[in-house]
């Protein structure tokens, strides 16, 4: 065997080494990191609920019996869905505009962003981010969507719910 296949065999474990270390492998015997690699944040726990409730630690904002907490329709929104940017000295704001047929699905980060449908609180963003956890809207309308999460800045959705839209569901992703 030539000399330089044990040196070219060495010199792609060294490599290999590095590329572990850099990219955050453990040790698997011990529960101590290698090198400069810091720990990954601590998740919470999935815990699993109904479709539409909310997980362990959610906040569920209830309607009432008679549902006068619901979010009443505004006026439809006329023309094509587009942003809204104003502003000025103090600050500049947008507004993104959307058509569905019939609610929303959110998919927000972070998930304990609180969610407000025409000034009302619906809940947390984690409980409608897939589709059988869709928030469906009471009447066709147009409703303001504010997105405040625990810090950092709010965001302002106008979805207009209506029978001749494109999509079923408005689906809204944004990171905050």
């Amino acid at each position: 065997m030539p000399r330089w296949v044990p040196v070219l065999i060495g010199a792609i474990l060294v490599v290999m080494a590095g590329l572990a270390v850099y990219t955050g492998l453990r040790d698997r015997d011990e529960d101590t990191l290698l090198g400069h690699v810091r720990p990954q944040r601590e998740r919470r726990a999935n815990t699993s609920a109904p479709p539409g409730e909310p997980g362990a630690g959610s906040s569920l904002v209830l309607h009432g019996e008679s549902g006068e907490n619901t979010p009443a329709a505004n006026a439809p929104v006329q023309g094509e869905a587009r942003a809204v940017v104003t502003g000025g000295p103090e600050g500049v704001t947008s507004v993104i505009r959307i058509w569905a047929r019939r609610g929303m699905v959110l998919d927000i980060q972070p998930v304990t962003t609180m969610v407000y449908v025409n000034d009302l609180p619906i809940g947390e963003a984690g409980q409608f981010n897939t589709m059988d956890e869709a928030y469906e809207f009471a009447a066709p309308g147009s409703y303001t969507v504010k997105l405040v999460p625990p810090r950092g800045a709010e965001k302002t959705y106008i979805v207009t719910a209506s029978e001749d839209a494109d999509s079923d569901v408005a689906r809204i992703n944004v990171k905050l």
